[in-house]
C-alpha cells in the first residue's frame, strides 16, 4: 500500500505520485481496501452544526424581539440584532459550504452587508446614512475584492466580469438615486462609485477582447 506523507493518506491506486498535493508515494504497493479518506461523515456533522447554530439564532432573535416589544424605548434594537443573526447565518450557509465558489460567496456576502446597513438604518430612525454612505463603500469595497482576485488568479480573469456587472449595476441604481434627489450627501461618493465600477468593467472588454467576450456571451446564453 503506497501512502503520501503530506496528506497523510493511502492511496490504492497504481501511481507513484500523490493525486492530492503531487508528492512522490511511499510504501510497498501492496493493495488495501481504504483507497481514499472518508470525508462524508466531517461534512454532516458540519452541515448539523451549522443547521443547530441557524436554528439557536433564530431562536434567540424571536426571545430578543419579545423583550424589545415590552421594553420599547424609541429604538428597535432588536432589528439590529436580527439582522446580524440573519447575516450571521447566511455566511454560515453559503460561505462555510465548500460547494460553493469563492465568486457567489463574495457577491452573498457583499449582498448581505448591503442589507444588513439598510436594516440598521431603519432600526435608528432611517436617516438614510446606509444609501447615502454605506452601500457605496460596499460597492467599492467589492470592486477592490475583484481586483484583487483578478490578479491573483489571472488565468481565470473573465470569470469575475459577471460580478462587475452586478457592481456596476448597483452604482448606476445609486448614481439614480443621487439624480432623483435622494442622495443629499454631496455628489462625491456617487460618481466615484459609479466611475470606478465602469472603469473596471469597460477595461476588461476592452483590453479582454475576445476572452472578455466569449464570457459574456456564455454566461448569458447569446
Amino acid at each position: 500500500m503506497n501512502k503520501c506523507k503530506r496528506c497523510g493518506v493511502a492511496i490504492n491506486d497504481e501511481t507513484s505520485r500523490c493525486l492530492f498535493c503531487g508528492m512522490v508515494l511511499t510504501g510497498d504497493g501492496s493493495s488495501t481496501g481504504n483507497i481514499y479518506p472518508d470525508i462524508r461523515n466531517k461534512t454532516r456533522m458540519l452541515k448539523r452544526l451549522i443547521n443547530i447554530a441557524s436554528y439557536f439564532g433564530i431562536v434567540l432573535e424571536i426571545f430578543l424581539a419579545v423583550i424589545n416589544y415590552y421594553n420599547y424605548y424609541g429604538i428597535k434594537w432588536s432589528v439590529i440584532t436580527g439582522g446580524a443573526i440573519f447575516y450571521i447565518i447566511l455566511t454560515l450557509q453559503y460561505t462555510v459550504n465548500k460547494r460553493n465558489g469563492h465568486i457567489i460567496k463574495i457577491f452573498v456576502q457583499m449582498l448581505g452587508a448591503m442589507l444588513l446597513v439598510v436594516v440598521i438604518d431603519f432600526a435608528l430612525g432611517f436617516s438614510g446614512w446606509s444609501y447615502n454612505i454605506g452601500i457605496p463603500l460596499i460597492i467599492l469595497l467589492l470592486d477592490v475584492i475583484i481586483l484583487v482576485c483578478m490578479v491573483i488568479n489571472f488565468e481565470n480573469w473573465q470569470s469575475y466580469l459577471l460580478i462587475q456587472i452586478f457592481t456596476l449595476a448597483a452604482s448606476i441604481i445609486h448614481m439614480a438615486f443621487y439624480m432623483a434627489g435622494v442622495i443629499v450627501n454631496g455628489p462625491v461618493l456617487p460618481w466615484v462609485t459609479f466611475g470606478v465600477s465602469a472603469v473596471i468593467f469597460t477595461s476588461c472588454l476592452v483590453i479582454g477582447g475576445k476572452k472578455a467576450e466569449n464570457e459574456l456571451k456564455r454566461r448569458f446564453y447569446i
